[in-house]
């Protein structure tokens, strides 16, 4: 017969269940972890990935290239070094081949000074502009900013030219100017060009800054071919953690007392696990890239063997990872958010979810420990460079060196939890 219940013995059990669970918290190290460490870590990762995606704080790695070596020229150029938006790398007037720096990657921005600004009514309105931006496709935003901010510098340190070049189109479209109105217009340019306007007013630039864009195997493709990879590198490890946290179910049901007795042992179960988690991912990865190609177009099967190594790499260190952060954690709840914690950090500050040229230097660089980084660049290098087998080699044998490692730690402490 049950006993009716009152309500002067509810808030006790309440009281007890909190305490009990509070205790179990306490002595698990590895929950608390998760639970009140790693959500601000977390917040602060995506905090510096993020507030670099805007146009104001966006941090480029531009280079300038002074080609005529005048006395205009060299002051623009020493501007936009020092201008801190900008921050430019100056390159010397007979660098070889600037623009392989971008296509490579290293720079995400050349500003090339390939003529004499005009700064009088001689001007020639129909010459090319003397500053061009160059830029890669694939790295789409990095052009208009950059050359957005290198009209801001000219408008703001060099208005003169601005003037001169407004004025030159006057005299076009509206007749030559007298004498004395050139006297006064050419007293006026000497005047700007020795007080540069701080609140960033002036002439319009228009006309003094172009825009060249490099394009890749496939022009179109730029973006799609890069978040194809990243799409790619992202979902390998998400389904590598989830297939990996089954190794959790084995020892805490016991199944391992059983699996030690097959021949090998335990880490002949886990390389066995390690073989079908690549297996998964080279299928997964093959799924992506299919649909990518069917409906956007992206050719990956012109160069399908060194696109197929990549994929096998990317995958073996995906299931790396999972097996060593499995084999790692007590518990499937502890497995659980650990992995998720994994993945969105490499994630993050891998390229995954925002191109890291977007991001601050220091988180870029930092993005080059997770497989996410060279994963895509490997098959952007594929896909949009049309790189050759030197210049992926690095890529794989960071992929290969790391799965080697992580497999292999993963043997190793599944040998000793067997044990």
């Amino acid at each position: 017969m049950n006993r009716p219940r009152t309500s002067t013995g509810v808030l006790p059990m309440i009281a007890t269940v909190c305490r009990v669970m509070a205790l179990a918290l306490l002595r698990d190290r590895g929950a608390m972890l998760m639970i009140f460490a790693l959500p601000p870590l977390m917040f602060f990762v995506f905090a510096e990935v993020f507030s670099g995606t805007d146009g104001d704080s966006l941090q480029l790695r531009v280079q300038v290239q002074d080609r005529v070596g005048s006395p205009t020229t060299g002051a623009l150029a020493e501007a936009m070094v020092a201008d801190p938006s900008l921050a430019a790398a100056l390159l010397p007037a007979d660098a070889p081949d600037p623009r392989r720096d971008v296509t490579t990657g290293e720079v995400d921005a050349l500003v090339v000074i390939r003529t004499e600004p005009a700064a009088d009514l001689g001007a020639d309105l129909d010459a090319p502009p003397p500053i061009v931006v160059v830029s890669d496709a694939a790295r789409g935003l990095a052009g208009p900013v950059v050359a957005a901010r290198v009209q801001r510098l000219v408008q703001r340190e060099f208005t003169h030219l601005g003037v001169a070049r407004a004025a030159a189109l006057i005299d076009a479209l509206a007749g030559p100017y007298t004498v004395e109105q050139q006297e006064y217009l050419g007293i006026a340019l000497e005047e700007l060009a020795g007080e540069p306007l701080n609140d960033g007013g002036g002439a319009s630039q228009d006309g003094l800054v172009a825009q060249e864009t490099l394009n890749g195997v496939d022009p179109d493709r730029g973006g799609i071919s890069y978040y194809a990879g990243a799409v790619a590198i992202l979902f390998l490890l998400f389904s590598a953690m989830q297939g990996a946290i089954s190794m959790i179910d084995e020892r805490t049901s016991g199944i391992v007392d059983r699996l030690v007795a097959t021949p090998g042992g335990y880490p002949t179960v886990v390389g066995g696990k390690a073989l079908f988690l690549v297996g998964q991912g080279v299928v997964q990865v093959t799924l992506i890239f299919a649909f990518a190609g069917v409906f956007y177009g992206i050719n990956w099967l012109d160069r399908f063997g060194p696109w197929l190594l990549t994929a096998v790499l990317a995958a073996a260190t995906a299931a790396g990872l999972a097996l060593l952060t499995a084999s790692l954690c007590s518990s499937r709840q502890q497995a659980q958010t650990a992995s998720s914690f994994v993945v969105l950090i490499l994630s993050a500050i891998g390229g995954s979810m925002v191109p890291r040229f977007m991001m601050p230097e220091w988180l870029r660089e930092l993005g080059w420990i997770t497989p996410n980084a060279w994963a895509i660049e490997a098959w952007q290098g594929l896909l949009w460079r049309d790189a050759s087998l030197v210049e992926l080699a690095p890529a794989w044998i960071v992929l290969a060196a790391a799965a080697a490692i992580m497999i292999g730690l993963s043997l190793v402490r599944a040998g000793r939890q067997a044990a």
